[in-house]
């Protein structure tokens, strides 16, 4: 048993090196990632609003969108930061760190803030596949309306499609993902999370169709369901690099299998691949099999196809656990070559009702040798003692020169006794 453990032990510390993977749980997704959500409110004079963001150091760096920011930008509102779980009352003031229009991003800073920076993805852009389900997180401005707590809001919904557009008509072209995990204004700002907690967008519009009055005042009269749009995470990761940002970036790609959300699917095949190997040696060194020796003697072995002098075994070569002898037959056949025939507790104890000699492979000890039948004889346990009885050979069988009958059964051998089994006579020894 002992020398099974250090095989398991690796298979297990491989299974347990591809830990964390879970599968797709909202809770506690949500629960990853608000301590990290920041709800983001300018005021002016006489009116306020409200949207979202999320912590990108842990130097207090904060990343939302510039449309919400602009007021205090172009028209000197108060800037302010509520984190996560606090009251309105507990805001701090925030400071603008760059303000990115074109692309409609915005990177804040709040001095002394204690907030965890979320993970951003830095995969490959192709990684984030259509259909892939995809976290929206904010604080939607209806939610405040009618009553909610400081809490977050999470939705669900998947990933449409990646393409490369632009906000407005002269704006930079860059990565834009289309989703339908639901957002309301509020939710600008907030991030798109992947089902491993990565950052993989930044919400920044919805669709909708309006109509322009002949005044020139914008009316909403069509929602359109399920199209909403985020920049890519790494537009965001690019204006973060040039500002110096100590930013939290990964590079694992997030893979769902099975329903499963992991970014180390890679630990986990190699773990399942060891313990697979693991299995096989365990299974390979402890199933039980028939072992046939073949010893290969004579003209007539040689005209029968026999190429080889000694001992088959049908069992692994690197196999080298030690055998516990209990019976030797050492002998020669007529022209003097040596014949050594071994039997082990272990032979015995898999063959209750005996062994079989003769020239036939299927036999437990094939002796390819002059005078040998097919199937010739039978060593058989007799208690703690050994018999050999004779199967109707056309040679015969003795032992100690007095032939063995086939209808007596067997006869018992002892250490010293001569066994001839055809042209062959053995000594007979006791392991």
């Amino acid at each position: 048993m002992a020398h099974r453990i250090p095989i398991l032990a690796a298979a297990t510390v491989g299974l347990l090196a591809a830990s964390p993977a879970a599968a797709i749980e909202p809770t506690t997704l949500a629960r990853m990632v608000e301590p990290s959500m920041v709800r983001i409110i300018v005021e002016g004079p006489d009116s306020a609003a409200s949207a979202s963001g999320f912590v990108v150091s842990t130097q207090g760096h904060i990343a939302t969108t510039y449309h919400l920011v602009e007021p205090h930008i172009e028209g000197g509102w108060n800037l302010f930061v509520v984190e996560s779980g606090a009251t309105p009352e507990a805001r701090r003031p925030a400071t603008v760190v760059q303000a990115y229009p074109d692309e409609d991003l915005a990177v804040l800073k709040v001095e002394n803030l204690d907030r965890p920076a979320v993970p951003l993805s830095e995969a490959d852009i192709e990684t984030l596949t259509k259909g892939m389900t995809v976290f929206a997180i904010g604080y939607p401005g209806a939610g405040q309306r009618l009553g909610a707590d400081g809490g977050t809001s999470f939705t669900a919904g998947m990933a449409n499609r990646i393409f490369i557009g632009a906000w407005t008509r002269d704006s930079p072209r860059i990565q834009i993902i289309q989703h339908s995990a639901a957002t309301n204004p509020g939710n600008s700002g907030g991030p798109i999370v992947n089902p491993c907690g990565q950052i993989v967008g930044v919400n920044t519009e919805r669709e909708m169709a309006m109509l322009i009055t002949p005044s020139g005042l914008p009316i909403v009269y069509d929602v359109i369901q399920g199209v909403f749009f985020a920049s890519h995470v790494s537009v965001l990761v690019e204006k973060l690099k040039a500002l110096g940002v100590p930013y939290n970036g990964t590079q694992k790609v997030c893979r769902v299998i099975f329903g499963v959300a992991s970014t180390n699917f890679h630990w986990y095949a190699a773990a399942v691949a060891a313990a697979l190997i693991a299995f096989v040696v365990l299974l390979m060194k402890h199933w039980p099999r028939r072992v046939v020796h073949i010893v290969v003697l004579g003209g007539e072995a040689t005209r029968n196809g026999a190429r080889a002098l000694g001992h088959m075994l049908l069992q692994p070569p690197w196999r080298h656990r030690r055998r516990e002898t209990a019976w030797r037959l050492r002998g020669e056949d007529t022209q003097g070559r040596p014949v050594d025939i071994v039997i082990t507790q272990e032979d015995l104890r898999r063959a209750p009702k005996g062994l079989m000699i003769g020239r036939d492979p299927a036999c437990d000890r094939c002796l390819a040798a002059d005078g040998i039948d097919r199937q010739h004889a039978q060593l058989v346990p007799l208690g703690d003692g050994l018999g050999v009885a004779d199967l109707h050979s056309g040679t015969g069988t003795a032992v100690d020169e007095r032939p063995v009958d086939p209808n007596d059964g067997p006869a018992p051998l002892a250490p010293g006794s001569r066994l001839r089994l055809g042209d062959v006579t053995f000594r007979v020894e006791r392991g």
